[in-house]
């Protein structure tokens, strides 16, 4: 008895299954890609708003200064994620509730993969008021 010829060797069927198999794995890696890429900007983004917060308070503790609060924040953005994010620290005075009160601004790129600050912008604060 005879059979047919096998599924896999149709006529205009050669070779679809190998680009079936790239145009699959190409999605996939894309997706994957743009995951970490998330992934990384919400690292960079928490890291520098607790730097900013961090920066905030220890420049309203009684013997500090403001700009010693911009510098603390400078200094943990640098031993966190890479001094290329700390070129944009800023601090401002002003009252908050009738309190002295102290504002640290953070205006950096945001990083590609592989921590490259190249991509867009984003600006955090950090805020904390002095007591006493």
């Amino acid at each position: 008895m005879h059979q047919g010829p096998p599924e896999a060797a149709r006529p205009g069927q050669d070779g679809s299954a190998v680009a079936e198999f790239v145009m699959v794995v190409a999605l996939l890696t894309a997706v994957f890609l743009s995951v970490v890429q998330l992934a990384l900007v919400l690292h960079v983004r928490n890291t520098l708003v607790d730097a900013a917060a961090a920066g905030a308070r220890y420049g309203t503790l009684a013997d500090r200064s403001p700009a010693e609060g911009a510098q603390r924040t400078r200094d943990i953005i640098g031993s966190s994620l890479s001094q290329a994010f700390a070129h944009g620290v800023s601090h401002e005075t002003g009252t908050s509730g009738g309190q002295p009160s102290l504002r640290i601004t953070v205006d950096t790129h945001l990083p590609l993969i592989g921590f490259l600050p190249l991509f867009g912008t984003l600006e955090v604060h950090g805020e904390a008021v002095r007591y006493g």
